[in-house]
């Protein structure tokens, strides 16, 4: 006699049947009283400042960054342009690694702070691989050389175009301290090696807290 196995699958013995039943039901009971604890946040909380001042800092470069709602913190590299006049990033093969713009304001100080990162690279995930989570309100340290950590609070977060970057907006001088964060976003083009977008978040200084 041939038994097709797929049978034996969908259709147990009526006695292997009721014991399925029996452990399902001792599973059910035992899932009321047992939690699943959430995953460890990897990074420090990000909570207001204890200095409620939005005058400007004086300049200092940053340590390091935390961004709360995505659990997502940095060491924070400096970094320049390259030969044809681009932002650099780290390298592509520690994405997890943040970079500081340099040739602009230390977050903090009058002007638009940048900070970049990697949404992925070698096969993990970068630093900035949730970015496009980041929602308005969100809070955003950056600890700096002078023992203090500024705030930031999300304004905005605008996902764009590579080919039509908002260059004015991420760069252009404002009448406070404020921070960028920038990734990329958007649908991978294999072809260029490339994402076709930049996810960018804007922030504004709230005030600082002295670094522990």
């Amino acid at each position: 006699m041939r038994v097709l196995l797929d049978d034996l699958a969908r259709t147990p013995p009526p006695r292997a049947t009721v014991a399925l039943a029996v452990v399902a039901a001792v599973l059910l009971a035992l899932a009321a009283f047992v939690s699943v604890p959430p995953a460890a946040s990897r990074c420090a909380p990000v909570g207001p400042p204890t200095h409620l001042d939005r005058t400007p800092l004086p300049s200092s470069d940053p340590i390091s960054i935390t961004v709360g709602s995505i659990d997502a913190c940095s060491s924070l590299q400096p970094v320049g342009v390259d030969t044809q006049r681009r932002i650099e990033v780290p390298s592509v093969h520690t994405p997890e690694q943040a970079g500081w713009y340099r040739l602009g304001p230390t977050p903090g100080e009058l002007g638009p702070a940048v900070v970049v990162g990697h949404v992925n690279g070698d096969g993990r995930e970068g630093v900035f691989a949730d970015l496009d989570d980041v929602e308005q309100g969100d809070r955003i340290a950056v600890t700096r050389r002078d023992g203090r950590t500024a705030s930031f609070t999300v304004t905005t977060v605008v996902q764009a175009d590579k080919d039509e970057f908002p260059t004015t907006a991420v760069y252009g001088d404002t009448r406070d301290a404020q921070l960028r964060l920038i990734t990329c976003g958007g649908a991978l083009d294999r072809s260029a090696h490339r994402y076709d977008d930049n996810v960018i978040v804007f922030a504004a200084y709230d005030g600082w807290t002295s670094t522990p």
